[in-house]
């Protein structure tokens, strides 16, 4: 690890932050040797992208060509994360796969979903009760619009021809157990949320409706839901040591089903820090990939590339709790691919839909709120809740 922690300095050293908060300088002068080697790894990993650049669209369709399901995870509400999903749509039935399996769309609403895809005219009422039925707080343009993107190409498409289908992979949970936020800490009032969901049954509908057809599926997902061989660490920031690897993720039980023929890739956000969910989020790998982004040409991005195998792969994550319980954690251990469309400091949140929570839903949205404090809450609360969680500068603004 000690190897490791030095190369991470230099690399920071050398590279500089690409937003506010840099990393602090806690080693002395390292010397011309040094950083003549951290300036030649950042060298590699430039020639690198220009040696194998791809478009995020090209790079996960190319990842077909090897795997049956690609699972891409977020962190959730960022906006051209959202509308890359949008614009591969067509770029995946273009190249014959049919499907895709989104987290913000419920199991139990796959009638309404087909149905909303196959219907001859765009029907925004029942796209926006889709989404509100996975979540009474996920009232945003971009998410909504990943159902429209997919209507329209199957509008286009010649009569008799296949069209292309989104399956809902999300649980459908009851909130309104919970009364006081003590009662999210009583695991039996927590099994009455659940009552049986699970992301076991997520895999179970890529394998059941994809895989034991033959055929291929690109899943859609925060990360934590994306993770297929990695397995991510609950660690005790309070008593310093890991309590068990977290192995009950969608991407894990695909993993173990269909192996290496599931993978995961990363859309670039911050990452949670090593001193806790609640601290301030800290930048993937070191901040180095942000370094190393800011001074390639622009024509090499956006990107998408392999971490697996490559020198991406080996770059570190010491800052970030993902790496407790892990004696060498480098970016190929939490994920196969990457792709980076801007800097953080660019990035932009998803738009809250005016109205989302009104009169007509009212009632459910307080019963199915997680958060008890919103079981009397009035529509102005919720829609400037959903606001709230659509402000990038809120959620970003001290990334270190």
């Amino acid at each position: 690890m000690l190897r490791q922690t030095t190369l991470t300095v230099l690399l920071v050293l050398v590279f500089g932050c690409a937003m506010k908060g840099e990393l602090p300088r806690t080693e002395p002068d390292l010397g011309a040797e040094a950083a003549h080697s951290a300036l030649a790894q950042k060298a590699v990993l430039a020639d690198y992208v220009r040696t194998h650049h791809m478009s995020p669209e090209e790079y996960v369709i190319s990842k077909f060509e090897e795997h049956d399901v690609v699972c891409i995870g977020e962190q959730h509400r960022i906006k051209h994360d959202v509308e890359l999903i949008q614009r591969i749509i067509p770029e995946l039935y273009e190249n014959g796969i049919y499907t895709l399996g989104t987290e913000f769309g419920r199991r139990e609403d796959q009638p309404r979903i087909d149905s909303l895809l196959n219907a001859p005219a765009w029907d925004e009422a029942l796209a926006r009760q889709v989404t509100f039925n996975q979540s009474v707080t996920w009232g945003f343009r971009e998410y909504v619009d990943v159902y429209r993107a997919a209507w329209q190409l199957n509008h286009g498409l010649p009569e008799g021809a296949r069209r292309f289908r989104i399956l809902g992979l999300g649980d459908s949970l009851d909130w309104s157990v919970i009364q006081k936020p003590e009662d999210r800490n009583d695991p039996a009032i927590m099994k009455k949320v659940w009552h049986g969901e699970g992301e076991h049954l997520w895999a179970k509908v890529v394998l059941d409706e994809v895989i034991t057809k033959g055929e291929k599926a690109l899943t859609y997902s925060g990360i934590h839901h994306a993770f297929t061989q990695y397995r991510q660490p609950n660690w005790s920031i309070e008593k310093q040591r890991l309590i068990r690897f977290e192995d009950r993720r969608m991407g894990n039980f695909l993993y173990r089903e269909i192996g290496k023929r599931a993978i995961t890739i990363y859309l670039h956000a911050p990452w949670n820090s090593a001193e806790g969910w609640e601290a301030p989020m800290v930048q993937p790998a070191d901040g180095i990939i942000e370094s190393v982004m800011a001074e390639l040409e622009p024509e090499y991005i956006p990107v998408g590339f392999d971490t697996k195998g490559t020198p991406f792969g080996r770059l570190p994550g010491e800052t970030s709790m993902y790496m407790y319980g892990y004696e060498d954690f480098t970016l190929e251990t939490f994920c196969d691919g990457y792709i980076y469309q801007m800097p953080i400091s660019e990035f932009r949140g998803v738009t809250p839909i005016e109205g989302f929570i009104n009169e007509d839903n009212i009632e459910y949205a307080r019963l199915q709120m997680p958060n008890p404090a919103y079981r009397h809450a009035s529509i102005e609360q919720f829609n400037n809740a959903i606001a709230a969680d659509a402000d990038i500068p809120r959620r970003f603004a001290n990334v270190r």
